[in-house]
C-alpha cells in the first residue's frame, strides 16, 4: 500500500491503526487516536494517569518506550539512549554554531585564537556525546556530574 501525507496532524492520528511519537501525545492527540490503534511512545504512564485512563478507555494498546531497561539484553529498543546520544551531539553543533568564533586553537602568522572552553554539565550519553562532539570539533572540555554513580575514586 506504501504511504500517502495526511493534510493535518488530526488527519494522520484519526487515520493510523499504529502512531509511534517521540513525545508524550497531549490529551488532544489521545482523542484522536483510533480505537484500538497502537501506540508506542516516551509517554510516561505513572506521572500521568489521566493520560493512561483517556487510552484505556478508547482500547489503545500503548507501548511505553521510557519503560524498556536500559540492560545489554533491551539494547535494541533502548531508544532513549540512542535519542541521548543525538541531543548531546546535537547540542555541541548547536552551540558551536552560535558561538561566534571558531572551536579549535588557530595559528597563524598573524596571530592565535585560543579554542574554546566548554564545561558540560551531566555525564551521561547526552553528556559524553557532548564532551566527545565538542573535543572533535577542537575545544577544550570539563564536565561535571553529581551523580555518586560516576564519582571519581582516584
Amino acid at each position: 500500500m506504501g504511504a500517502q501525507i495526511e493534510k493535518s496532524a488530526a488527519a494522520l492520528y484519526v487515520a493510523s491503526d499504529i502512531v509511534l511519537k517521540v513525545s508524550q501525545p497531549t490529551k488532544a492527540e489521545a482523542n484522536l487516536l483510533k480505537s484500538g490503534s497502537v501506540l508506542v511512545s516516551f509517554f510516561q504512564p505513572f506521572s500521568d494517569p489521566e493520560l493512561v485512563r483517556a487510552l484505556t478507555e478508547k482500547r489503545i494498546t500503548a507501548f511505553s518506550m521510557d519503560l524498556v531497561p536500559r540492560i545489554s539484553r533491551a539494547q535494541k529498543l533502548d531508544a532513549l539512549s540512542s535519542q541521548s546520544n543525538v541531543a548531546g551531539y546535537k547540542a555541541v553543533i548547536l552551540a558551536a554554531d552560535t558561538l561566534g568564533t571558531m572551536m579549535p586553537l588557530m595559528m597563524t602568522a598573524a596571530g592565535t585564537v585560543s579554542p574554546a572552553k566548554v564545561f558540560v554539565i551531566g555525564a551521561g550519553v547526552a553528556g559524553l556525546q557532548a564532551v566527545a562532539t565538542a573535543r572533535r570539533l577542537g575545544a577544550v572540555v570539563e564536565a561535571f556530574d553529581t551523580r555518586p554513580a560516576v564519582k571519581r575514586t582516584d
